[in-house]
């Protein structure tokens, strides 16, 4: 319905912290990196999280329901933080934490949390702060053996690099509409994109099986998967002729 009076709209002038409610039974440490669970609470960040931010303060709800504790976190700004192999070539490249306390350049199953913005020793960088969200960055990861994937993971890009049999990428159950994956075949196997027992995948308009998977096998094609809101993919497929090359499982 449209405004028929004036209204107040709440403006957050400082845009560097915010606050989220912590999980039930979650203990987050001041300094520690900050990931959201599925269930959508604040958590000591676990390997693949949504990256909320980085805690500005411990917020400790080891014996509380979810909700119960909140806890600020910074959301941007430069940050000094050990990352293992760091060198100073590596300013500009993207970087993940697979825990509250650990920075990699290792994209797989990690969580993206900003980029190198300066060196300052040999593995000791300066950490500036970031989402996909607010960057266009498309996290990238190589499989050489099969993988289930969570709605948490959109965005993401993902090859069967170094296969040396067929790779099955497992779909999330109904996820949300808009939830999105880029596959690419990068080794000369097939790549088997299954939706499971709840859904089917559109290939050229066309809705396959239930819980048939599409596949592709020649090396640089690729299948672009957005989620419909019914339980369904829409594939996108267009480079090196995948149109054609896509099969089915029967």
């Amino acid at each position: 319905m449209a405004l028929t009076a004036n209204r107040e709209v709440d403006h957050f002038v400082d845009q560097e912290l915010r606050q989220f409610a912590v999980g039930a039974s979650k203990h987050i440490y001041k300094g520690g990196f900050v990931g959201l669970a599925t269930t959508g609470y604040a958590q000591p960040l676990v390997a693949g999280d949504k990256f909320a931010g980085l805690a500005y303060e411990e917020s400790d709800n080891s014996s509380g329901a979810a909700a119960a504790t909140n806890v600020r976190v910074y959301t941007q700004g430069d940050f000094q933080h050990a990352l293992s192999g760091a060198a100073v070539t590596d300013v500009g490249r993207a970087v993940y934490a697979s825990a509250d306390d650990t920075l990699t350049f290792d994209p797989e199953d990690n969580s993206f949390v900003g980029f190198v913005q300066g060196f300052v020793s040999s593995d000791v960088i300066v950490l500036r702060l970031a989402s996909a969200a607010q960057l266009d960055h498309e996290p990238i990861a190589h499989h050489a053996a099969s993988f289930t994937l969570t709605g948490l993971q959109s965005g993401t890009v993902h090859t069967n690099l170094g296969a040396s049999g067929a790779v099955t990428a497992t779909l999330p159950q109904s996820p949300p509409k808009g939830t999105h994956y880029k596959f690419v075949c990068m080794a000369d196997q097939a790549l088997h994109l299954e939706p499971g027992a709840a859904g089917g995948i559109y290939v050229k308009g066309a809705k396959q099986a239930d819980d048939k998977y599409v596949s592709v096998t020649d090396i640089g094609d690729f299948i672009h998967l957005i989620a419909d809101g019914n339980g369904d993919w829409v594939a996108v497929a267009s480079i090196s002729g995948a149109d054609a090359d896509i099969s089915v499982e029967t």
